[in-house]
C-alpha cells in the first residue's frame, strides 16, 4: 500500500470578523471548519478566526479552500472566500521578504 504524507497548509479567510454579519467566535469557527476534515484532510487549529493551520494528503490545496467555502457560505448565508498555500511556499515567501531567500 502506497502512503501518502501530510502536507502542512494555510488557509486565509476573507472577511471574517470585519462586518457584523459576518461576526463569529474562534471557538465556532473551529467547529465548523472541522467539518471538512475527513481521512486526507485535517485541522490543525486556528489562529485569530480567519487563518486556519491544516494537513491534508491526496488532495490539492485548491480543494480544501472549495471545502472551506462551502460549509462557511453555508454556515453565513453569503459567499466566503478562502485561499489555502503550502507552509513551504508560505516559508519561501517570507525568506524572500527579508532577502534571505534569494
Amino acid at each position: 500500500m502506497f502512503f501518502m504524507e501530510w502536507q502542512r497548509g494555510v488557509a486565509f479567510i476573507r472577511g471574517i470578523n470585519v462586518y457584523a454579519s459576518k461576526r463569529i467566535t474562534q471557538k465556532r469557527m473551529l467547529e465548523i471548519c472541522r467539518g471538512i476534515e475527513d481521512e486526507n484532510v485535517r485541522i490543525v487549529r486556528i489562529v485569530k478566526t480567519d487563518n486556519l493551520i491544516f494537513e491534508k494528503r491526496k488532495v490539492h490545496y485548491a480543494t480544501v479552500s472549495s471545502r472551506l467555502e462551502k460549509v462557511l457560505s453555508r454556515h453565513f448565508g453569503k459567499p466566503v472566500y478562502v485561499t489555502s498555500r503550502s507552509m513551504r511556499t508560505i516559508q519561501l515567501l517570507t525568506k524572500q521578504k527579508s532577502g534571505k531567500g534569494k
